[in-house]
């Protein structure tokens, strides 16, 4: 897909089905989602609604779209879920309910703001779409 930028790109897919995607453009979703969802209601949010569901599509992109920091930082965060990253929306809420996370997820939000700030995401996933 050749949109203009990656947030054109964003919209454009909207919540449609991804699987006519190629795999360079699901993980380029996948980060799009993490990044509106964490700017909008933190890691809790993100891990709490649909955005999570992509977390793991989301990091297979990250090392070689963003960089290491980046995924290290979500790696760091599918962690607090245990050895097994629930894939099941309704499951990551009650853990996120059930274990004391907010010291950890303030520091994760932390971070991420800190890499949103000092990276230029959007030049690099539009350069990966233009691929």
């Amino acid at each position: 897909m050749n949109s203009t930028d990656v947030w054109s790109f964003y919209e454009a897919i909207g919540e449609a089905d991804r699987r006519g995607l190629t795999p360079q453009e699901e993980q380029v979703a996948a980060i799009c989602d993490l990044r509106q969802e964490i700017n909008s209601g933190g890691f809790d949010g993100y891990f709490r609604y649909w955005g999570g569901n992509t977390a793991p599509t989301a990091l297979s992109g990250l090392r070689a779209l963003l960089g290491e920091p980046w995924a290290a930082l979500l790696e760091d965060a599918l962690a607090l879920f245990g050895d097994t990253y629930p894939s099941n929306q309704t499951h990551r809420e009650e853990l996120l309910d059930r274990l004391d996370l907010g010291d950890a997820l303030d520091e994760l939000d932390s971070r991420f703001y800190d890499l949103e700030s000092s990276t230029d995401a959007d030049e690099r996933l539009t350069h990966a779409l233009r691929r």
